[in-house]
């Protein structure tokens, strides 16, 4: 009866929309009806739908010298052998040093790595959810050699096409993962992972470098010249550029702000051997079931690494990841339209379109863990209705709807999948 309903109130709701002028809608009837369909009753009305945080630090280097760089760490580098980066700066000859980081909201150790022009670190543990100052005035190591591997922090972004729709809060729509490395004191390498489209329409993505304008870049290329609009030497067919025309990477957006053109097509950008047809292609869901047949199919993640040089101006330290405003961009009514995270839900960053306020669950997600795994087609992330959690992440005391419900409770939902609900392969 649900589904009857479900489908019964999205055709109305895509008629409402249709009838109206190009770029317009009802949005009063609109957050009604995606009220009406959320998987969770009682959504905190407070909600930011964060789970990581991002913190301006001032790193004091009073008595060190000959400072290059700083780190930012999940563990002591010479107790842990693969330590997390969570943020990097370069010193640039200053005493204090100004810097942004992002971690996740459930990490519990942090520590700071002063490192000479020899390579030797300095660290020094502390807490930034209890003071922006880093002092390296009691060191747990002096210049240290440090050896073993690092990986860098990743966030994983989870994207429903259904916005300005209803959507079914699968998550999975279109699955990329970040990561960002400090190469030079004017240089980021952006790692841009694709790990999943489970959309049926083309999807175009980009990312916004918040408070940075592309004025500020002295260039942006990838490494190799790859490109997710290239597949086996042939390039994403111009007539089939319907939502994203322009095909050079570096954009300006509306505001001025650089923005990364990443991809004109999901499933073009999966690599798959597609055939495009008189502007027409068969759009498979991939990675997200297990089947193999003319709708449904499984690609390995396909990554490419973004060089991006700024200008001797500006300060890199001030960029973390949750300064990143990754978003899809779908066609829908003659317009095109874009989707974000919360944290920037009405950023109208290449396109305008009707801004809205969460009155459900946001279209987007991003969660502060490379390893995550997003739900099968068709399984919601998660619900909570009558006092009983239910989908992908269900755990009792670790479940996605009371998360829903309450911003401040089970913040670790996503540690804790039904791995029957989701991809795994």
């Amino acid at each position: 009866m649900y589904n009857k309903w479900q489908i019964l109130v999205s055709f109305c709701f895509v008629t409402l929309i249709c009838s109206c002028v190009r770029n317009q809608f009802d949005l009063q009837r609109y957050e009604e009806i995606v009220q009406e369909l959320s998987p969770v009753d009682d959504v905190d009305e407070n909600h930011d739908w964060q789970l990581s945080t991002t913190k301006m630090l001032t790193v004091d280097l009073s008595g060190l010298e000959d400072i290059e760089r700083i780190q930012v760490l999940t563990d002591n580098p010479t107790v842990t052998s693969q330590p997390t980066i969570l943020g990097e700066a370069y010193v640039e000859n200053k005493s204090n040093v100004l810097m942004s980081v992002s971690y996740p909201n459930l990490q519990e150790s942090f520590y700071a790595a002063a490192i000479d022009s020899e390579g030797r670190y300095t660290i020094v543990p502390f807490n930034p959810n209890t003071g922006n100052v880093v002092s390296f005035e009691h060191p747990v190591e002096s210049k240290v050699k440090v050896g073993g591997y690092y990986q860098m922090q990743s966030f994983t972004y989870l994207y429903e096409e259904e916005y300005p729709d209803a959507g079914d809060y699968d998550y999975n729509d279109v699955v990329v993962r970040l990561s960002m490395r400090r190469t030079a004191p004017k240089e980021v390498r952006l790692n841009v992972e694709l790990a999943a489209v489970g959309a049926s329409m083309q999807l175009a993505f980009a990312i916004r470098l918040a408070g940075y304008k592309a004025s500020d870049l002295e260039k942006a290329e990838a490494e190799y010249g790859a490109s997710f609009d290239v597949v086996s030497g042939v390039e994403f067919p111009d007539q089939m550029r319907t939502v994203m025309e322009k095909k050079e990477l570096l954009l300006t957006g509306m505001s001025q702000e650089a923005v990364l053109n990443i991809f004109a097509d999901a499933h073009w950008a999966t690599g798959d051997n597609l055939n495009a047809d008189y502007g027409l292609m068969t759009r498979k869901l991939y990675n997200v079931n297990y089947k193999n047949d003319d709708t449904n199919g499984s690609f390995i993640p396909r990554e490419i690494t973004y060089v991006l040089t700024f200008k001797d101006n500006v300060d890199v330290n001030l960029l973390s990841l949750s300064q990143l405003d990754p978003f899809i961009i779908k066609g829908y009514n003659g317009a095109n339209w874009e989707v974000h995270t919360y944290a920037y839900h009405n950023a109208q960053v290449l396109f305008p379109y009707p801004g809205q306020t969460i009155v459900s669950l946001p279209w987007a997600l991003c969660v502060p863990n490379g390893a995550f795994r997003w739900p099968l087609h068709a399984v919601k992330i998660g619900g909570r209705t009558q006092g009983a959690s239910f989908g992908a992440y269900h755990t009792f005391d670790h479940s996605f709807g009371e998360w829903a419900e309450d911003k401040d409770d089970a913040t670790d939902w996503y540690l804790y999948p039904d791995k029957e609900e989701i991809y795994t392969k």
